[in-house]
């Protein structure tokens, strides 16, 4: 019962004629046209009917023009990837043919929720207006301010200039779009242990390698195909040194987002965005300098390897829509020995854990956390948006910039190797 008086009300929406505006004056001239009557009034009469004729006029060219425009007339591009508080990616809409009668517009209205996990961040909306015709492409530009999953919902409609009347132009389309962490604009620390000189000659020596190659199996490294065999043929093949195989460095990492109370709030949200930005800025500092390592990621208990530009656009996406989550029975299942970069902050109990149950790692711990007075001047102001465009309806705990947990968030734990420091600030602006 209840999802057909929904589909019933979805039907209403969609094919009602007239905005916001044409409806108060409809019921206006129908209020105008029973005066009119009552009173024997001839020229409230030829209003409220002249009236009323105009609106079922543009009604009715509305609906024509927007049954001409099709999905394939108008395409939403979002191929350019978002980043938390950065500039804005280039979206747009793509126009291909498609023209209008004079005096109306395509309105379009991209709205949805902005989500980390199930948490809710923020509701975005904007709206314009154009005519198809004029212009190949409409700059859609978009910037969201934390990282997250963009529940996207495009909609298109028909309508006069004077904006009276609608029509809906195909069904709203709806997207997934990832907001990645953006990258710390500070210096990224980071200390890899040395190969031993045995390697390092063989490095050196690598372009007098001798190499076979072998049809490509899949699971094989998209690194090691050898494209310049492979453009020969219609096989690829792919490209094998056990010197090189050996070669390989992976650096393990152990990302921990734990925490007792995981309601939302100012505090942290803020040690969630500076972990994620951490980790994305110390792979990339690293691949910068090391193009040949390997990461081992592990998220709370699962795990990744990234060896590729592809892998690490995942692990981005991923993160972004990664929130705490109470602490697991078990740990997983890391290497016995070796380095392990782990990222952590003070709302996880569990890091002592991770100590006891592997005594052999070199265990290195990058730990956010809020900063005190003592901290002002090596602290981080991170920025919260709690409302960043005007139509926005702001997440309800970031209203106010009251930390109940500020004492958990800001303390230290022992073994820290890096840490970094934030003082959240809630920023009522625009981005």
């Amino acid at each position: 019962m209840e999802s057909t008086i929904r589909g019933w009300f979805e039907r209403v929406a969609y094919y009602f004629p007239l905005s916001i505006l044409g409806a108060p004056l409809l019921v206006a001239l129908f209020w105008l046209l029973g005066k009119g009557f009552a009173t024997a009034n001839p020229y409230a009469y030829l209003i409220s009917v002249g009236g009323l004729a105009l609106l079922i006029l543009l009604a009715i060219l509305s609906r024509i023009q927007a049954a001409r425009i099709d999905e394939n007339q108008i395409a939403w591009n979002t191929k350019h990837r978002v980043f938390a508080a950065k500039e804005p990616a280039p979206h747009s809409l793509d126009l291909h043919d498609g023209r209008l009668l004079p005096f109306f517009r395509v309105r379009y209205t991209l709205e949805g929720d902005l989500r980390t996990g199930n948490t809710f961040l923020g509701y975005y909306r904007r709206s314009g207006r154009f005519i198809p015709g004029r212009s190949e492409r409409i700059d859609l530009p978009l910037s969201l301010p934390h990282c997250g999953r963009f529940q996207a919902r495009l909609r298109l409609n028909v309508e006069d200039i004077f904006g009276l009347s609608r029509a809906r132009c195909g069904v709203n389309q709806t997207r997934q779009i990832p907001v990645q962490p953006g990258v710390i604009g500070k210096a990224v620390d980071y200390r890899i242990a040395e190969r031993g000189a045995e390697e390092k000659n063989r490095m050196q020596e690598s372009e007098v390698e001798r190499y076979y190659m072998r049809e490509y199996i899949p699971g094989d490294r998209f690194r090691d195909i050898n494209w310049k065999a492979s453009g020969r043929g219609d096989k690829l093949f792919t490209r094998i040194s056990p010197i090189a195989q050996e070669e390989t460095t992976t650096v393990t990492i152990y990302a921990r987002f734990h925490a007792e109370k995981r309601r939302l709030s100012p505090g942290l949200l803020a040690l969630a965005e500076h972990q994620k930005s951490w980790i994305i800025s110390f792979i990339l500092k690293i691949r910068e300098e090391h193009p040949d390592y390997l990461f081992q990621v592990y998220l709370n208990n699962s795990s990744r390897l990234v060896e590729s530009e592809d892998d690490l656009e995942l692990l981005a996406a991923e993160l972004g829509d990664f929130w705490f989550s109470s602490q697991p029975a078990e740990l997983p299942e890391l290497p016995p020995e070796g380095e392990l970069y782990l990222f952590a902050t003070p709302a996880d109990r569990g890091v002592d854990a991770v100590r006891s149950a592997y005594p052999k790692l070199d265990l290195l711990l990058y730990l956010s956390r809020l900063g005190v007075k003592e901290d002002k001047e090596k602290a981080l102001d991170w920025p919260l948006y709690p409302s960043y465009q005007g139509e926005d309806f702001p997440a309800p705990a970031l209203l106010f910039d009251r930390e109940r947990q500020k004492e958990i968030f800001s303390r230290r734990l022992p073994g820290i190797t890096r840490e970094g420091v934030l003082i959240p600030r809630l920023i009522r602006r625009q981005i």
